[in-house]
């Protein structure tokens, strides 16, 4: 058995699914089978996941990973999810000092927007977005935490060198996928070369999100594990969303008036302006 070498750590709904998807088909990396297994991620106030396995045991999380491969990693974006989830950055170093990391992050209001409506999708948010954001100064907003980029980076450069993490724009791993896989690549020490036919297909897009009964999206998680994962995953996405466009209505695009939008802008500008000193990119597309 054996242990990762490197991570991606967030954030939530910033790509991180593509990404894993797309390392996964280079043949020098070998990625957990499970995405996002959150074996160093904690518990958030002495409450555990809602939703979905967490690896907790060392053998079952060692067996996620070939020692054959050189280079091995997973992604759990609740390794960027400070104060909820606080020692991550610590736990990682006591078992894995030499640990690379690539962090995805995204403009954070869109960011925080796609949160919100993910959970209404999976996770039983009913709430209108301005009732869900609530407080923005609450730390443990749920929302809050994953789109303060600077905040959560300045935990890892504590305990890494800067040179072992490398922060990825969503936006270009979208519109520039080739040059952007080619420097992830490179920074994890393997052939840089890129297909781009190899990498065209996106995950998690949130278009035309529904939201589920929670039974359904345990199902959905047990039916994961089951002999049905040997099908096509194209068949199998077809399957599943006949069934869902019959079963359930699509989650509305949730909307911003100006007084939530700027709230939003005020929190977060200074986490972007302090993202840009730390990394030298400007993230030009970000609408802070």
């Amino acid at each position: 058995m054996s242990l990762p070498n490197f991570f991606i750590i967030g954030a939530a709904k910033a790509g991180t699914s593509s990404l894993h998807h797309y390392l996964g088909r280079h043949e020098e990396i070998q990625m957990s089978a499970i995405k996002e297994p959150n074996f160093f991620s904690g518990s958030a106030n002495g409450i555990p996941f809602p939703i979905g396995k967490v690896v907790s045991d060392r053998d079952e999380y060692e067996a996620l990973f070939d020692p054959g491969f050189a280079v091995r990693g997973e992604a759990s974006v609740g390794y960027t999810n400070h104060p909820r989830r606080s020692g991550v950055p610590e736990r990682i170093e006591a078992m894995v000092p030499g640990a690379k990391f690539v962090y995805l992050v995204r403009d954070p209001v869109a960011r925080t927007v796609s949160h919100y409506r993910y959970r209404v999708a999976m996770e039983g948010e009913r709430r209108s977005i301005g009732e869900a954001l609530g407080d923005l100064s609450d730390p443990w907003c749920v929302y809050r935490g994953p789109s303060l980029y600077a905040t959560q980076l300045d935990l890892y450069l504590e305990r890494f060198p800067q040179k072992r993490i490398l922060v990825v724009d969503q936006a270009d791993l979208l519109g520039e996928r080739a040059a952007t896989l080619g420097r992830i690549f490179a920074f994890l020490g393997v052939d840089a070369t890129v297909d781009p036919a190899a990498f065209e297909e996106e995950l998690n897009t949130g278009e035309g999100n529904r939201a589920y009964p929670l039974a359904y999206v345990r199902l959905r998680k047990g039916l994961a594990a089951s002999p049905l994962r040997v099908l096509p995953r194209g068949l199998k996405r077809r399957l599943r969303g006949s069934l869902e466009r019959v079963a359930w209505s699509e989650v509305p695009p949730a909307t911003l008036d100006d007084d939530l939008r700027g709230s939003l802008e005020e929190l977060f500008e200074p986490e972007a302006r302090r993202l840009r000193a730390l990394t030298g990119e400007s993230f030009p597309t970000w609408s802070i």
